[in-house]
């Protein structure tokens, strides 16, 4: 510190570098010029002495017990997590999907036996179409078994293939143009449903994790400042300072 920042020392500065010292850290200006202060400086002398008396009377007074919290804080303490368990709901929904792509095969490569043992050969566009809707669907219980969050996502997809199909099943199994050996292969894919259901209702509502301790600030006051710019005290007014605020720590 320069000998005019000494003789023009406040009391703010003197009172900060007073405490330094009765806490044994480095005062941050000349023990002389702090010296010189107070001793002109009624008002600082005064608070000099106060501070000395607290200082050593919180040093010499005993600790207090304290209380014993441990049961309280063992009562709330989480329980033990439990090993986990079989997620049936997805694993049905993957072997639910594993189901639809074997029958995207059948539609692809086997005859489709119908009612009056009328058969449907591979190969024409409308096995094709069926083929590729049926893939779709496997997807989909698949991204729902994949990501139980998103499940819910597919249920639009699923649940109105799922009501057209049972209706016009049970309008051909009454005009007989069906049998039911063709209608038990849509077994697997009611209860792929019924699985994403309970996925979605199970793990649809619960919390993302939020992202907001890496965000980045709203606004800044230019675009040319950086995180270091703002942080960083300019040296004018670092200069008026106490010294404790003046010492780099890092």
């Amino acid at each position: 510190m320069r000998a005019d920042d000494n003789a023009n020392m406040d009391c703010a500065t003197a009172r900060e570098a007073i405490s330094a010292n009765l806490d044994g850290e480095d005062p941050g200006v000349d023990p002389v010029a702090l010296d010189e202060h107070v001793s002109r400086c009624a008002a600082c002398l005064t608070w000099q002495d106060e501070a000395a008396a607290v200082t050593r009377l919180v040093r010499l007074e005993p600790a207090a017990a304290s209380p014993d919290v441990s049961a309280r804080v063992l009562a709330h303490a989480p329980a033990t997590a439990r090993p986990v368990r079989l997620d049936w709901p997805r694993l049905a929904l993957v072997l639910t999907a594993i189901a639809q792509l074997s029958i995207v095969v059948s539609l692809l490569f086997v005859p489709q036996r119908m009612a009056d043992g009328m058969a449907v050969q591979p190969g024409s566009h409308l096995e094709h179409e069926a083929a590729a809707f049926n893939f779709a669907i496997a997807i989909a219980l698949l991204w729902a078994a994949a990501k139980p969050r998103q499940a819910r996502s597919q249920l639009p997809v699923l649940l109105s293939f799922a009501a057209v199909l049972v209706g016009l099943s049970v309008l051909d199994l009454v005009a007989g143009r069906v049998g039911w050996e063709r209608l038990a292969s849509h077994l697997p894919l009611l209860f792929g449903l019924f699985c994403a259901v309970l996925v979605a209702r199970r793990d649809g509502r619960r919390p993302w994790p939020g992202n907001r301790a890496g965000a980045e600030p709203a606004s800044r006051t230019s675009t040319g400042e950086t995180g270091r710019d703002l942080a960083e005290p300019s040296a004018q007014s670092r200069k008026y300072q106490p010294p404790a605020a003046r010492r780099n720590v890092a």
